[in-house]
């Protein structure tokens, strides 16, 4: 059912005439994780008003009022963990990260006061581009949420989209930091399946030659979309052999 959503969403999201319409979206799909609040933000760094940095949120209003009394910012293990992290984590990951860090107890004490503004658990998914760290999302809710890897992987490229959408809601100043930021980066399973869309196969004989499901196939092709920036799979094909990504 989540792989349903997903698919709907990354096809959505490209589509949305504005930004309300886009965060709605991204809040509906959210919510089948269990997970009821968000924060997406650029590369944390030390400005003057970090409030800057936020690009889309509907955190706690009583645990912003509360992080900011206590300054957690300067001990946020999930912040420190997300600077130095290469893929996505869980907000208990990045605590346990911090054992022997004489400000753990502290960064326990950060987490238990979240959980009683409503933030029991949560992930955080980064969104890399050729020169490092762009931004990332938190996802957090009040119980205890546990994703399996397929799923951290696909809500790595629901935020991923989510962030790069609403950059090109803000104008020209962060669509330029979109381009410049992100590569094009298929794997090998993608180039496979694009290189066979190119020759004009359909999904089920796609997923004939490559011993996959159809739905595999189908995924492919929304990745692909996503990363190319493609309306449709033709279009996907066009911009690919245009780019030189398959022969």
């Amino acid at each position: 059912m989540r792989f349903a959503n997903i698919m709907h969403y990354l096809v959505a999201i490209e589509e949305v005439p504005t930004r309300e319409h886009a965060i709605r979206e991204f809040e509906t799909l959210i919510d089948t994780f269990g997970f009821k609040y968000y924060c997406i933000f650029h590369e944390p760094k030390p400005i003057e008003n970090p409030a800057q940095l936020i690009v889309a949120a509907n955190w706690p209003a009583s645990w912003i009022t509360r992080y900011v009394e206590k300054k957690y910012i300067v001990i946020d293990p999930t912040i420190r963990f997300l600077l130095r992290a290469n893929r996505s984590f869980s907000w208990e990951q990045a605590v346990e990260a911090y054992k022997s860090n004489p400000q753990y107890r502290r960064m326990q004490k950060m987490m238990q006061d979240g959980k009683a503004h409503g933030l029991g658990s949560g992930y955080i998914f980064p969104v890399f581009g050729r020169n490092g760290l762009m931004g990332a999302t938190t996802l957090g809710g009040p119980g205890e949420i546990e994703l399996t890897t397929v799923e951290i992987m696909l809500l790595e490229t629901v935020t991923r989209s989510t962030y790069i959408k609403l950059l090109e809601f803000m104008g020209g100043t962060f669509a330029d930091k979109v381009s410049e930021g992100m590569e094009i980066v298929l794997t090998h399973r993608e180039i496979q399946a694009l290189s066979n869309m190119a020759d004009g196969l359909t999904s089920p004989e796609i997923a004939a030659v490559l011993d996959v499901a159809s739905t595999t196939v189908d995924w492919y092709g929304a990745s692909l979309q996503e990363k190319l920036g493609a309306r449709n799979r033709h279009h996907a094909v066009a911009l690919a052999l245009r780019k030189g990504l398959i022969p």
